[in-house]
């Protein structure tokens, strides 16, 4: 593999699939059938499997899972049901297979651009003389988004938007860019009242070089998927929230406590993205407030390289300026790193005003899962945002194994919890991270059994699944991240594409 350079995860066994669709079952099984409410007093009859345009999928925020739920078919014991990745139709490969659920929803995980297919069967009631459907139903869903148009190789993407107006009212549509192909963004890219897909429909990804004064302006859901991102000349935010918000996302959370919120409900994504020596912030709320459902990075890498970019008080995540934030950030899979000397001061920096509940939602979190940090803010902070242990059990952050070296000095959990201790109210799910400053790991204990002597990041993470240790990457400078560590390498923590 290149030196910093994409590299596909590799893809995950139909086993796998099954294993965590089983656990998801486990987990979201509605038991009821033995009520009964739910005979509706038919009793010897031939049942009949739900209709298929009954069946309805959804996607939840950040992509990751499909809920399939259809309408109860009274006197049914439960339902027999398959999903297989049917993009191969002639190999078709099983999520779940022949797997009996007794209620009416399951839950699957999903992925990017793949087409699936649902069967379910009713299956009968032997207590009500009630036998099963004669047939299974069979529906078609899909997670691949039909492209509205290709803008030509070579294009400037701001000058062709300009050129091409984006329908308003035809929900999210896709933007292809040729494979392989090479574009420019020399002024800022207006994205309108849509939400977007900015992609390559292909590993080939296209590359887009981004000038001075030039960011992805956005006022609804955006992704960038499959993208190499030469940001080098840049000098704005990549992602700049537009100062003009769409009027109708304007308090649309009646839970709210708190007006003038504008709304971003459908997900700003980063997926399968190389951005290489950016030097500025990843988004900026542009001084507009703002609060999005869900940020994802995924599977990508982001390459910092701030010489040229923000002062010392920069951020990388920043909606600061107007109580607003981001309710769900979300870093999988994916690496972060910053080659220069030059800092900012925060990786994380919401209005300290911001609350869940304020902006109409149960629950607030940030997730960090197998995940590379280096060199983001050394001596910086990896959070600042008084509103995250005002939330208390309204919060959840997750790091779960990830490797965070040079980066926070010795506090990069005690800033993400808000400076709220290990058996304070924010909720904690904390499992097998590194942490390393300078090649030492960022905590000691000189007495394992007096808390009262751990320092650093041991006080706030208290989980006991710590992986002590350098990583020993083969070459950090070069943005080479490959971990020699044995530690590591056993927990299969990080970034992924990393472990070999």
């Amino acid at each position: 593999m290149k030196k910093n350079q994409f590299s596909p995860r590799r893809a995950i066994s139909a086993l796998a699939f099954v294993a965590l669709a089983a656990l998801t079952l486990a987990s979201c099984a509605v038991d009821g059938y033995d009520d009964e409410s739910f005979s509706g007093g038919v009793s010897g009859q031939t049942l009949n499997s739900p209709a298929a345009d009954s069946i309805v999928f959804t996607a939840n925020a950040d992509g990751s899972k499909t809920t399939i739920t259809w309408p109860v078919v009274l006197g049914a014991s439960g339902y027999r049901c398959s999903v297989y990745n049917v993009n191969d139709e002639q190999n078709p490969v099983a999520i779940i297979a022949d797997t009996l659920v007794d209620g009416t929803s399951l839950v699957v995980p999903r992925s990017e651009d793949t087409n699936y297919s649902f069967s379910i069967q009713t299956i009968g009631n032997a207590q009500l003389n009630n036998a099963d459907a004669a047939n299974a139903t069979v529906a078609s869903f899909s997670s691949y988004l039909p492209g509205f148009a290709t803008i030509p190789d070579g294009a400037d993407i701001a000058e062709w938007l300009s050129q091409n107006a984006i329908p308003e009212d035809s929900g999210e549509i896709a933007l292809d860019l040729v494979p392989g192909g090479h574009y420019t963004l020399n002024a800022n890219a207006e994205f309108g009242n849509a939400p977007v897909t900015l992609r390559t429909a292909s590993e080939n990804r296209a590359t887009i070089t981004v000038g001075e004064d030039a960011s992805f302006v956005i006022k609804a859901g955006f992704r960038l998927k499959n993208l190499v991102i030469d940001a080098a000349a840049c000098t704005n935010p990549l992602i700049l929230m537009n100062k003009e918000p769409n009027p109708a996302t304007l308090d649309i959370r009646p839970a709210a406590t708190s007006k003038g919120y504008y709304f971003i409900e459908d997900p700003v994504v980063i997926v399968n993205t190389l951005i290489d020596n950016l030097p500025d912030e990843v988004i900026n709320d542009n001084k507009t407030q703002y609060v999005l459902s869900t940020f994802l990075v995924d599977n990508s890498i982001i390459h910092f390289n701030t010489a040229t970019g923000h002062s010392s008080n920069g951020s990388y995540f920043n909606f600061y300026d107007q109580n607003g934030g981001i309710n769900q950030l979300t870093l999988r899979n994916s690496t972060l790193y910053n080659s220069s000397d030059k800092q900012m001061r925060y990786i994380i920096r919401y209005s300290n005003g911001y609350r869940p509940a304020r902006a109409g939602y149960d629950n607030m979190g940030v997730t960090f899962d197998h995940t590379t940090l280096y060199n983001l803010v050394p001596t910086g902070q990896s959070a600042n945002y008084g509103g995250v242990r005002g939330a208390g059990k309204s919060c959840t952050i997750t790091l779960d194994h990830n490797i965070v070296v040079n980066t926070s000095h010795n506090q990069f959990v005690r800033r993400l919890l808000g400076g709220d201790p290990w058996t304070g109210d924010v909720e904690k799910a904390f499992n097998s991270n590194t942490y390393v400053y300078d090649g030492q790991d960022a905590w000691t204990m000189p007495d394992p059994n007096d808390v009262s002597t751990w320092t650093g990041e041991i006080s706030y993470d208290q989980s006991g699944t710590i992986i002590s240790g350098d990583p020993g990457f083969a070459d950090a400078d070069k943005g080479d991240f490959t971990v020699s560590s044995g530690a590591q390498i056993a927990a299969k923590s990080g970034d992924p594409r990393w472990l070999k």
